[in-house]
């Protein structure tokens, strides 16, 4: 990928930017789910978590920690939602297809929801059994 192909590729808007370093920087989002929504963004370009080096994994997590604290002094959020979203533009699901950890205020009103109750499947105990035995087993 390319500036001309990855928009975060050479990213350079400093009026958005709020982080920067040698290997990532952080913006606030311009489609957040909330104000103050974060992005933090590695400068090479990766479109999934398992793609980057365990160095620069452990480094984005870290930043996202101290940026984390920041939003909450600067909107007092109820709460902070964080999460990536692993390779999804393919699906259609990610605009940009460039890995980004979000950092998402949540305030008790927002109708943001992530109902965990709604995503189930018919899987059932012996179902999760047996999916951590073949997880498992590609950990060896």
């Amino acid at each position: 990928m390319n500036k001309k192909t990855c928009s975060f590729c050479g990213f350079d808007d400093k009026a958005v930017t709020v982080y920067e370093d040698e290997v990532c920087f952080a913006i606030v989002s311009e489609n957040p789910i909330n104000k103050h929504h974060v992005l933090v963004i590695p400068k090479k370009h990766y479109e999934s978590f398992i793609e980057l080096p365990d160095k620069l994994a452990v480094h984005i997590f870290l930043v996202a920690k101290k940026l984390s604290k920041a939003v909450r002094e600067a909107c007092n959020p109820d709460a902070i939602t964080h999460l990536f979203d692993d390779d999804v533009s393919k699906s259609g699901y990610n605009m940009v297809p460039h890995y980004k950890f979000h950092i998402i205020p949540r305030f008790k009103k927002d109708m943001h929801m992530i109902d965990w109750g709604q995503l189930r499947t018919d899987q059932n105990y012996d179902d999760c059994c047996k999916y951590a035995k073949g997880i498992k087993d590609k950990l060896r």
